[in-house]
């Protein structure tokens, strides 16, 4: 009774072991590892150092730019990972950003905010892999420090959970219209300010206006001149006719 009670605890044991082998998804981490990146292994992940690293191509880099991101090691292997962006400042519930579905053959990328977008990449076989490069770029008009999390797997019962890369600033891209439009405007506004040449002209036009109106004060004097002479030749006139008037009535 005993060891038919023994063999059925070792068997249910191995099916367990081997529904779980066939439950970890070799070709790729399940979506249930989104949440806290763990393989589902139901295995505790290893709390030593992690021989693995997530090494960015570059340490700063603009919102519109993208970066590689290499998964390696010099010396050991590994068959599985999962990685992902979060924001430096923020909580890692949620990535940011997209990835190249382009892993060169050794992983793919999916979606784990269920939005549609590929903001994680992991593998696509077990097959051992000394390195894995992958290519992300940041949200549109993202501008803070960002931090590349990646759970790696070793064998079955051996990976490292949420392996942090250093940190990669990235700075939000100016909009280059609106600066041209600056600098043009500052430009044509320099003409503008260089009035300074009409002033001659105006000067000459006063000085002309001046000539002008002294010549016509001295031409306007001899008009009054020839006008007051028929007056005073009729004056003349009109006395004589007046005296001989008088002269003829006496």
């Amino acid at each position: 009774m005993y060891s038919i009670s023994r063999r059925f605890i070792v068997s249910c044991f191995a099916a367990l072991i081997v529904a779980q082998i066939a439950f970890s998804k070799p070709d790729g981490a399940p979506i249930e590892s989104c949440e806290d990146m763990t393989p589902q292994h139901f295995v505790m992940p290893q709390s030593s150092v992690c021989p693995f690293t997530s090494k960015l191509a570059k340490e700063e880099m603009w919102s519109n730019g993208t970066v590689e991101v290499t998964l390696s090691h010099n010396n050991e292997n590994f068959k599985g990972f999962l990685m992902m962006a979060f924001d430096g400042t923020g909580s890692d519930a949620t990535p940011i950003g997209t990835f190249s579905s382009d892993l060169k053959g050794m992983g793919k990328a999916i979606d784990c905010r269920n939005d549609g977008t590929k903001n994680a990449v992991t593998h696509k076989d077990k097959s051992s892999k000394n390195s894995v490069v992958a290519t992300w770029t940041p949200p549109e008009d993202f501008d803070g420090t960002v931090v590349f999390k990646a759970t790696f797997v070793k064998s079955f019962d051996k990976y490292w959970v949420k392996q942090s890369s250093s940190t990669l600033r990235v700075k939000r891209v100016v909009d280059d219209n609106s600066s041209g439009q600056e600098d043009s405007s500052t430009t044509t506004k320099k003409p503008i300010v260089s009035t300074s040449t009409k002033r001659p002209a105006t000067h000459k036009s006063d000085d002309e206006s001046d000539d002008s109106s002294s010549t016509r004060t001295t031409t306007a004097q001899p008009e009054i001149t020839d006008a007051a002479s028929p007056i005073g030749i009729l004056a003349f006139y009109s006395v004589i006719i007046i005296g001989v008037t008088i002269a003829f009535i006496a």
